[in-house]
This record gives C-alpha cells, structure tokens and sequence, in this order.
C-alpha cells in the first residue's frame, strides 16, 4: 500500500493531539505549527488513513509517495565500496616501500 507525506490541519491543540491518540497517526512532532488559526503537522498515511482523516473533519493536503521517493533516491547510491581503489592502491604502495 502507497505511502504518502501529508500535512494535516485541525482544529485546535486537542485535535491534534487525537491525531496520534485516536487516529494513530505517524506524525514528525517537530513539524508542529500552532502559529497559524488552524493548526499544522506533517505526517505520513496511507489512503484509507487520509480518508478516514478527512471523514474526522481534518484538512489533509498529499505531497509525495514516500516509497516512491526513496526508490528514486537509492538510484543515487553508489554500487561497491567506492574506497577499494584507493585502499587498493595505498596497500601496494606500502608494499612498495617495504
């Protein structure tokens, strides 16, 4: 099932708060913003999270799918130990000298 990066708007500290407890949201607590008249947290939910969020009157706006955003993110992991080259010829340098 497709997780998505959420931010989640309520209505006061309390809903907030039943986010976790209620709905048993995975929410990133140091994205709280209270600043504004409807408070603001991100989180990550799958789709039926997201509907029954909204059913419970919360403001839910979807960035991205956060699996799929890691698949395109190790793409950009190099393959191997990109230090054996260097190890490899730092060893028979030394072997050199001896």
């Amino acid at each position: 099932m497709t997780t998505f990066h959420i931010t989640v708007r309520g209505t006061d500290r309390e809903a907030m708060a039943d986010l976790v407890r209620t709905h048993g949201l995975r929410v990133f607590p140091q994205t709280l913003d209270e600043g504004d008249p409807q408070p603001r947290v991100d989180a990550m939910a799958d789709e039926p999270t997201i509907r029954r969020l909204q059913d419970a009157g919360y403001r839910v706006e979807r960035h991205e799918d956060v699996d799929e955003a890691a698949q395109e993110d190790l793409e950009h992991v190099g393959q191997g130990n990109r230090f054996a080259a260097e190890l490899a010829e730092a060893t028979e340098a030394e072997g050199d000298r001896s």
